[in-house]
């Protein structure tokens, strides 16, 4: 919160921000990716290259927010975000 507030002044941070399918995650899928902060905005740092073992530990922590979201789904009705995922 302290850098999305006051900024991280040009420095790297991770956010979970919602995906464009950058970094090979689904569009709408909130991750955490790695990000600039200024006065409340962030900007996503793009072009980075994923390495073997980042990505395996991505890809798993991509599996679990889906599983995740699967356990949970009958709890949120019809909401159009879930709805076809």
């Amino acid at each position: 919160i302290r850098d999305w507030a006051l900024g991280s002044n040009g420095k790297w941070v991770s956010m979970a921000v919602p995906s464009d399918g950058s970094y090979g995650i689904e569009p709408g899928v909130y991750y955490s990716v790695p990000v600039t902060t200024t006065a409340g905005t962030y900007k996503k740092v793009t072009g980075l290259s994923v390495d073997a073992f980042s990505r395996e530990r991505m890809d798993k922590t991509k599996k679990e927010l889906f599983e995740e979201r699967e356990m949970v789904k009958h709890l949120l009705g019809e909401n159009k975000q879930l709805k076809g995922k």
